[in-house]
Order: C-alpha cells, then sequence, then structure tokens
C-alpha cells in the first residue's frame, strides 16, 4: 500500500470508530511509523509501505481506534516548545497549562530587581511528566528547581526528560506539601487533580487510560485546594506566591478559600477566555 492510501485507510479506520481529528491521528501516526515529518508524508505519498512498516502501522491505528491517546502511542507531546517523553504512567501535559508557566515568567522577570542575583526556590506540586518543572527550569535557569510527586513511576519519566532536555531539576517524592514542609521556597507552582468523580465519569474516553489521580481532586475537586490554603502560608517566604491551575468553573470557589486564609488573589483567563491560574501572596506577613 502507498502512503498516500495508508493515510486514507488509517483515517477511515479512525473515523469508524468515532474518533475526532481522525485524519490528523491517522497521519501522525504514519509519522512515527516512518520516522519523518507530516509534509515529507505528502511529498512521498506514492511510495510503498514495506510489509513491517504496513503491520507496525496497522498495529498503532488499532490502538488509537480504542481510544488511546495518541500521545502516548507516539511518546511525545510538545509543551511550551520543548518535546517531552510521556508514556501511562504520567498526565499528557496540556496547551492550558502552558499558561501557568507563562505567567510565573512574568511575574519573577517583574521582580527579578529585588531577588539581588540569589537563586529563586521553586517547588513544583504534582508534577508529574515534569513539563511545568522543566519548562520554568529551561527558560528561566537562575532557579533552584524542585518537582515533587506521590507516584515513583511519574518522577521516572520527569527525571528522564530533564536529563533529555538539560536541565537541573531535584526530584522528591511523596504526597503533596510533605516533600517541602520546613522550608522556605519564593514560588510555589502546581498543577493538582481538580477534576470532581461526577465530571470524571462523563470525561472522554480517552481520558481513562491516564493516571486517575492525576485527575481526582475529590467530591467538588477542591481538595487540593483546600490542602494548600491550609498548609502552604507557613513555607513561603515573606514576597512568597503561589501559582496554581484550576478547573474553569472554580476560580470563585478557590479564590475564597485562599482569602479567608489571609491571601490577595487574582485570576487569570486562558486563550479561550475561561479561568484558568490563580496567583495567590499571603498578606498576613
Amino acid at each position: 500500500m502507498k502512503v498516500i492510501d495508508s493515510m486514507r485507510w488509517g483515517e477511515a479506520q479512525l473515523l469508524e470508530k468515532g474518533v475526532s481529528n481522525a485524519r490528523f491521528d491517522a497521519d501522525m501516526l504514519l509519522t512515527g511509523v516512518l520516522n519523518v515529518s507530516r509534509p515529507q508524508l505528502y511529498l512521498e505519498g506514492d511510495r510503498n509501505l514495506s510489509e513491517t512498516e504496513a503491520a507496525v502501522y496497522r498495529g498503532v491505528i488499532m490502538r488509537r481506534a480504542k481510544n488511546e491517546p495518541l500521545q502516548y502511542i507516539l511518546k511525545q507531546q510538545e509543551f511550551m516548545g520543548l518535546s517531552f517523553y510521556v508514556d501511562e504512567r504520567v498526565l499528557i501535559p496540556r496547551a492550558d497549562s502552558e499558561l501557568l508557566v507563562e505567567k510565573w515568567l512574568e511575574v519573577v522577570r517583574k521582580e527579578a530587581g529585588q531577588r539581588q542575583d540569589r537563586k529563586i526556590k521553586v517547588a513544583d506540586l504534582c508534577t508529574g511528566s515534569g513539563a511545568l518543572a522543566i519548562s520554568i527550569a529551561y527558560y528561566y535557569p537562575q532557579v533552584e528547581m524542585v518537582g515533587t510527586d506521590l507516584s515513583a513511576d511519574a518522577l521516572v519519566v520527569a527525571q528522564q526528560n530533564a536529563q533529555r532536555l538539560g536541565v537541573s531539576v531535584q526530584w522528591r517524592q511523596g504526597d503533596f506539601l510533605e516533600p517541602i514542609l520546613g522550608e522556605a521556597w519564593d514560588y510555589i507552582i502546581t498543577n493538582p487533580p481538580y477534576v470532581s468523580k461526577e465530571e470524571y465519569e462523563q470525561c472522554a474516553p480517552e481520558i481513562f487510560h491516564e493516571p486517575s489521580m492525576a485527575f481526582l481532586g475529590g467530591p467538588d475537586g477542591l481538595d487540593y485546594y483546600r490542602r494548600l490554603a491550609e498548609g502552604v502560608g507557613s513555607i513561603l517566604n515573606p514576597q512568597g506566591k503561589l501559582l496554581m491551575e484550576i478547573g474553569c468553573n472554580q476560580a470563585e470557589a478557590v479564590c475564597g478559600l485562599f482569602q479567608t486564609k489571609g491571601f490577595e488573589t487574582r485570576v487569570f483567563p486562558d486563550l479561550a477566555g475561561r479561568d484558568r491560574v490563580i496567583l495567590a501572596r499571603w498578606l498576613a506577613r
């Protein structure tokens, strides 16, 4: 079968199973099999696939037809212009989460003159693939970066990504705030589990291939924000700040949790205009 015919066959198989973006996914899976770029597929459309290439392509199309995420099959996901390795051990980084890194960079660059050239201490809670921690360390090397996760398997992936991208991050295993207690931090960032059980049960089928612990935030999705609001103030430096991703309908509730604990909060929308990131500064000091 020729390359162009394979692409059309793959698209048809995915469409039949109701996979969204069927043409794009079929094309990208073939780029992975042939180790070429997407434009090259069209330039080499008349080339015949070898029997081995055709067999591998059929296999990955069948995997995608069963709702296995494209990123897990390709073993990669782009985030902040960087390529991250991902598999079933970690949540797939989403483009929405880039806003968290962008806002952190914006804030820290405004305050750069106050730091007197010392290292900035930053902790990334629930780091998963390490996308947030690694992106910050990549684009702002003047940080002492720590990434934490409850999952030892996730930290193996995060460490692998840090090595591939040539950045220095210290990885710590433990439950949420526990690995960073007893220290003072300039910034704490996090994309915690914030999906309620009811919302989770209504998610797209691809979601159920990802670690459920990376999504489920208790009955109302707010459990981790409650834990943060209760304990984070004691480990922030006097000018320390917290940046966290939220679900698009959680801004009022999350801001309320932090305001009652003496925090000033500010909400930032994503490109679609949905509330996505909260910046919190503790006024108690």
